[in-house]
């Protein structure tokens, strides 16, 4: 820079270098797929779902629509990488079309209204885009054709609304990678905290960020309602917001319906315990589940929903004592488990705060009223049986979260010992009210991560431990 340069003038030179950076690279990706490519690949799909193999994939698709078999292989892998390992890196544009067009059978006219994009043609080149990135990420030699295809071949939807060719490929048996409300809900709140939107270099960043705003802001607006299903996250996006908008139109009482809808037949049951499997909660309460199962599907409520009740409360209460942060000896409930807010030893970041408070407000209530015999109204009563059964499956993925979360007490160990209030192992699970060989394990894996130092059973802080607590670092990971 030369002493008559203004140094505005040269961060205007950066600012449009980046835009124009930002253009190319999506430009790029948009190049990476033509429209034909993205409507072959949902046309590959049923033949992916009802092949044994992958080659068997392979050869279907190649006879079915008359490619070649490079062409077929490119076909197949594109497909299963988008239900199996979606990409991160597309835009909140190409999510929103490229989640829709491929978990629906509508074309891109019919769902470009439903977006936040302003024409069809804007629309192709989004759906292009998400295509187009997943393609970048596929090396294709790396595939091997020999292989199995994943254990359930991905379906095209979780749509609440869609029809599916065979009974084993109904809405809950594609693979849990697919794209979720919970992903995009994440993906969304980051990214939009992430960037000023209003910084000086605005144009094309603000156009490129602009839908991952808008659907933060979205994902506020139903935090803010008195949408009864908020707390179901783990349904892939665009079944949430068929779901949010059946709501918006109609009220909860016709979301409820809605979901009721999907359980009204036998093979979707049999897609519920299908997907079930896929839990280690589920194995030892396979019987018990899939008979309640059954009783909802014969119109048998008085059998399906207190057991169902029973259930849910049991699958939280195994997690907290199998984790270590309730002991056996101790009174433990699900809303206690589910219910301890922020700041508490006891407490779960893993679970959603949408679930904990449906789970306090709706779930509890009805259990102790009809499992202690005060309530007999619910013999006939398909849509609570209903809304268990999906509350269930949100369950399941939350308990898997929370069997996930390991270093839960972390904090509150290293600030007992911090605090004075225990220096040993048995005295920090005593001040804590945590199993003491929680804590131990606990322990061994912060002396790994430098934070503490463990000798003769006495714990002392370290300085890396010190700065974590003061909200100063990070712990490495250990």
């Amino acid at each position: 820079m030369t002493e008559d340069s203004d140094p505005d003038e040269e961060e205007v030179a950066s600012a449009e270098e980046l835009v124009e950076q930002i253009e190319e690279n999506w430009r790029e990706k948009v190049e990476k797929a033509t429209l034909d490519d993205c409507e072959q690949i949902r046309e590959a799909g049923d033949y992916v779902r009802s092949a044994d193999n992958w080659q068997d994939a392979v050869n279907r698709v190649t006879d079915g629509l008359d490619v070649d078999e490079e062409r077929a292989e490119w076909l197949v892998a594109i497909y299963i990488k988008i239900f199996t390992d979606p990409s991160g890196s597309v835009t909140g544009y190409g999510l929103n079309i490229g989640g829709s067009y491929y978990s629906t059978e509508e074309s891109v006219e019919e769902l470009q209204p439903e977006t936040r994009i302003d024409s069809v043609e804007e629309a192709e080149e989004y759906l292009r885009e998400y295509v187009g990135v997943h393609a970048d990420e596929m090396d294709i030699d790396s595939v091997t054709f020999t292989d199995d295809l994943p254990d359930e071949p991905p379906s095209p939807s979780i749509d609440l609304d869609i029809e599916f060719p065979t009974p084993q490929f109904t809405a809950l048996t594609e693979a849990l990678e697919t794209i979720t409300t919970s992903y995009h809900q994440r993906v969304a709140t980051q990214l939009a905290a992430s960037f000023d939107l209003s910084s000086y270099f605005d144009s094309l960043l603000r156009d490129a960020l602009e839908p991952i705003s808008e659907l933060a802001e979205q994902y506020r607006e139903i935090e803010e309602s008195d949408f009864e299903f908020k707390w179901l996250s783990n349904v892939k996006h665009a079944a949430f917001m068929q779901l949010y908008r059946e709501y918006r139109e109609e009220g909860n009482e016709a979301a409820a319906e809605l979901l009721a809808a999907q359980l009204s037949e036998e093979e979707d049951i049999e897609g519920f315990k299908e997907y079930f499997r896929s839990f280690d909660e589920y194995e030892e309460r396979q019987e018990i589940i899939n008979q309640a199962l059954d009783a909802h599907a014969e119109g048998r409520y008085a059998l399906s929903i207190p057991v169902i009740l029973s259930q849910l409360e049991g699958v939280i209460i195994d997690a907290a004592l199998d984790i270590g942060i309730w002991r056996h000896d101790e009174d433990v409930y699900g809303v206690k488990v589910v219910g301890k807010g922020e700041g508490s030893p006891k407490h779960i970041s893993e679970i959603d705060d949408a679930f904990r408070d449906y789970y306090q407000s709706h779930f509890w209530p009805n259990r102790t009223d009809i499992l202690h015999g005060e309530r007999t109204d619910y013999a006939d009563d398909e849509i609570l049986s209903a809304k268990l059964i999906w509350l269930l499956f949100q369950t399941l993925h939350t308990v898997e979260n929370i069997r996930s979360a390991e270093n839960l007490g972390d904090y509150y160990i290293l600030q007992a010992i911090s605090e004075g209030d225990a220096q040993t192992i048995s005295s920090v699970a005593d001040h804590l009210d945590y199993q003491e060989d929680y804590v131990a394990d606990r322990c061994d894996a912060l002396q790994d991560q430098q934070a503490l130092a463990v000798s003769d059973d006495e714990l002392e802080l370290t300085e890396t431990g010190l700065k974590y607590l003061h909200g100063e670092g990070r712990l490495p990971s250990g």
